[in-house]
């Protein structure tokens, strides 16, 4: 460029303005441009914030009042009954132990053979053939016949192996002849022959004699 310029100076000179305004003109197109593009600020307007109103909470509703408990009256407290105390219990006999020092007490001794036969009870079989046999023994005494007497006598005698003994009045009539003929009776009776299991036992008998015109 400085070859022509130096040949055509004042064309090189037309050439350098145009370019300038060619440039300037493109600017300001430019700038035209870029101002009818951007848009216009608005103003700026103050908002004020309101605060927003919440909705207003409720007071819980207090709870109706509970009534209270009607008190139950309290029992008069009852009176102490004097009760007496109880008997204090006897000692319980405690059974000594025998120790090195001491001897045992001896066994209890064995009941007689006679103290076992007293406590042994004739059969009721047998004890109505005793009683047979006693009141067929017995006798009206001719000497009480006028008396004309009509009852009967308890009496109680002893047995061993048919053998009588020890007989007594457990109730009487009154009258001597008939109470001694009752116990007359209970001597002469023929008693039955006695039962294996009771024979050597001493049985106790209690009959009722009667008499009877």
């Amino acid at each position: 460029m400085s070859a022509l310029y130096s040949r055509h100076p004042v064309q090189a000179f037309g050439l350098a303005v145009v370019i300038e305004l060619g440039l300037l003109a493109f600017a300001v197109v430019v700038l035209g441009t870029a101002s009818r593009t951007k848009p216009a600020l608005s103003e700026t307007m103050p908002i004020e914030l309101e605060n927003a109103q919440q909705p207003s909470l409720k007071p819980p509703e207090p709870k109706p009042p509970v009534p209270p408990k009607p008190r139950q009256p309290t029992p008069p407290p009852k009176e102490a009954q004097n009760t007496p105390p109880p008997p204090p219990e006897p000692p319980t006999p405690q059974a000594s132990v025998p120790t090195a020092f001491t001897q045992p007490a001896p066994p209890p001794p064995a009941p007689s053979p006679a103290a076992s036969a007293a406590n042994v009870k004739p059969s009721d079989v047998y004890a109505a053939r005793v009683h047979t046999a006693v009141q067929a023994a017995h006798y009206y005494p001719p000497a009480a016949q006028a008396l004309h007497y009509a009852g009967r006598v308890r009496v109680e005698f002893h047995l061993r192996d048919g053998v009588p003994g020890d007989a007594r009045l457990l109730a009487g009539s009154g009258i001597g002849l008939i109470d001694r003929a009752a116990l007359q009776a209970v001597q002469s009776a023929r008693y039955p022959e006695t039962p294996p299991e009771l024979r050597g036992s001493d049985l106790v008998f209690q009959v009722w004699v009667e008499f009877d015109r």
